[in-house]
């Protein structure tokens, strides 16, 4: 029986074993239904029937002998089946393995037929002839698996490079495999400078949170994520949010680490702008109600802990209501400004000077040592704000009445403590003013 009819006879049986070979012996395979698997087999097995049932000259069996048969360009199906299962995820070794496992099915079913049959006459050219249309299937499919590989690559490459995030991977060593265009240029160093380092080597401040990150993700084999600022070598500080994804391989074990930074400095930047917003005074700077509230809150809750004192002053700039009137509102911004720059020069850095609006102030001194330092402090800021302010066009001079309270060892309430002091700040006001008075129960 001639081959290329035998073939045509046994189309469904061949493809059976096709896809059994595929199935029992090859784990790309895994999960594949039946059409996936059988793939572009049909066409494959009717252009080698094709090429059987033609005539083929001397010339032609010497090209196909040096395995230079000429194309005419179309995409076969054997071309086809390469890309696809290069999609698929096989592996070229497994490609290639379903054609030798062709080769031997289609031979051996047709010689045990030929023998069934009792026929002697087994053309053994057509078996040459199989063997070199297999071979050529064999060259199209590792063309078309090559050829998608080679685009895919490209296109990975381009998506790389285009993507704005930073995009990179390490080894089991936490030593970098990989990186993006974005990610070489924030670093300011080439590929061949980076591979086989990790971030110690690279001197990046965080690099033990960062490879600890990494060893994690391998420890857990889930993806870890966390936000983290990187100074570029411009000066530039930037943040991004990374995710560490574990990749496995086929047994389950994490085989790398890749990474993806998103740069999320212009989301902390606003964040931060709203929260510096939400929290401070527009005008002078300094800590607005919010803040102070926040602040007194913690600050006299630590005390208690401590068994420390805590003092508040209230301050409330005399006569500024006239200045600003006679002077107008800019002249009036510039006095504030400055006497909040004067405020705040008198207090320690742990401590808290703040607006709570208009002219009036307020400052907390915390973990207090000796009541003498509260009273020094408080005489120390009456004094710079009794010195002269320029305001351009003017140099005027005013003063302050300030009023402090004392927390005692059972002081639970933050608004008590403002209330005292602010009662305080009333008597030097009504006392004269441009003087300090302490909180009395009396």
């Amino acid at each position: 029986m001639r081959l290329d009819k035998f073939i045509l006879d046994n189309l469904e049986g061949i493809q059976q074993e096709w896809e059994d070979f595929a199935v029992d012996y090859l784990s790309d395979a895994d999960g594949m239904d039946k059409g996936q698997l059988r793939d572009h087999l049909r066409g494959m097995l009717l252009t080698i029937t094709a090429d059987l049932a033609c005539h083929q000259s001397a010339n032609d069996q010497s090209q196909k002998a040096k395995g230079q048969q000429i194309s005419d360009g179309s995409v076969t199906a054997a071309a086809t089946h390469g890309s696809e299962r290069l999609a698929a995820g096989f592996s070229l070794n497994s490609t290639v393995a379903e054609f030798r496992a062709l080769r031997a099915s289609v031979t051996r079913l047709w010689i045990k037929k030929d023998f069934k049959q009792n026929n002697a006459d087994t053309d053994l050219g057509d078996l040459v002839r199989f063997n070199e249309a297999i071979d050529q299937a064999i060259t199209e499919s590792v063309v078309g698996y090559s050829r998608e590989k080679e685009y895919d690559s490209r296109m990975f490459e381009t998506i790389l490079t285009s993507c704005p995030d930073l995009i990179f991977s390490f080894n089991l060593e936490g030593r970098f495999v990989y990186a993006n265009k974005q990610l070489k240029d924030l670093f300011g160093l080439t590929m061949g400078e980076m591979a086989g380092k990790n971030y110690f080597d690279l001197y990046v401040p965080i690099a033990a949170e960062l490879q600890g990150q990494i060893e994690q993700t391998i420890r857990t084999k889930e993806s870890v994520s966390r936000e983290a600022p990187f100074t570029s070598r411009s000066g530039k500080l930037v943040w991004h949010d990374y995710v560490f994804t574990p990749v496995f391989n086929r047994a389950g074990d994490v085989e790398s680490v890749v990474c993806i930074g998103h740069d999320v400095t212009e989301r902390r930047t606003s964040e931060h702008n709203n929260w510096t917003k939400a929290n401070y005074d527009d005008l002078t700077g300094l800590p607005n109600r919010s803040l102070f509230t926040n602040r007194l809150e913690k600050v006299l809750k630590n005390s208690r802990r401590l068994g420390s004192s805590i003092a508040l002053l209230f301050i409330d700039l005399d006569y500024f209501k006239e200045i600003n009137d006679r002077l107008g509102h800019a002249a009036g911004d510039s006095l504030l400004k400055q006497a909040a720059e004067r405020i705040h020069a008198c207090v320690r850095e742990s401590d808290t000077a703040a607006r709570l609006g208009g002219d009036e102030f307020i400052v907390i001194l915390n973990n207090l040592q000796n009541p003498m330092q509260v009273e020094s402090v408080a005489e120390k800021i009456r004094q710079r704000l009794a010195e002269p302010f320029d305001l351009g066009n003017e140099t005027i001079q005013i003063s302050a009445s300030i009023g402090v309270s004392l927390s005692q060892p059972d002081t639970t309430s933050a608004r008590e403590l403002v209330d005292d002091a602010d009662s305080a700040m009333y008597v030097s006001k009504n006392s004269g003013r441009n003087q300090v008075s302490f909180f009395s129960p009396d």
